[in-house]
């Protein structure tokens, strides 16, 4: 014989239902509205199709210390004036790059040749003791030294050269990453 279900046999249930439901809509929902952020992304003035970075003044990294007026500037035109301003700012923006400076900002590592790079700054991490000779920030905002290969950190011994995805061959002259993990010096 049939018995009605108590409700607290059917809470249960009914719960199991109701976060399903959610979970469904908060997909759903973050799926409707991903072509409407991502290109907003990257949208760039006279792209409607959104296929190109956002400018360049627009992207700032804001940091703890923002919060007490400290902030760090990562712009392209920060670096050009920097580079035009030091020494060696001469060296023209790599015509074979694989990555700009900005995709690598975005994406924040690069993998490729079977290395993982990542980057720092040297407005949070200005190194002077790193003693690179001819020190600069060149056109395309990566620290270099006075043969134009750009900074890295790693395990190898200093001196080091690699070929990176950024248009510049890199030189070790830091350390602070273990194995095939190679940290790039940027403005």
């Amino acid at each position: 014989m049939p018995t009605a279900a108590s409700p607290a046999a059917t809470a249960p249930g009914r719960l199991r239902r109701l976060g399903c439901a959610a979970a469904i809509v908060v997909l759903l929902g973050s799926a409707a509205m991903a072509p409407y952020s991502l290109p907003s992304a990257f949208a760039a003035d006279g792209d409607p199709g959104g296929t190109t970075a956002a400018p360049a003044a627009e992207q700032q990294v804001r940091t703890a210390e923002a919060a007490s007026g400290l902030a760090i500037d990562l712009s392209v035109e920060a670096a050009a004036e920097q580079s035009a301003s030091t020494t060696g700012g001469d060296e023209e923006s790599p015509k074979d790059a694989l990555y700009t400076l900005e995709q690598f900002m975005f994406s924040g590592a690069v993998a490729w040749g079977g290395y993982k790079f990542t980057f720092y700054s040297e407005q949070v991490l200005p190194g002077p003791g790193l003693q690179i000779p001819g020190r600069h920030v060149n056109a395309a905002g990566y620290v270099s030294d006075e043969d134009g290969y750009i900074v890295l950190a790693g395990d190898a011994p200093k001196g080091t050269v690699y070929e990176t995805p950024f248009g510049y061959p890199g030189k070790i002259y830091d350390r602070g990453t273990v194995g095939n993990h190679l940290d790039v010096y940027i403005r």
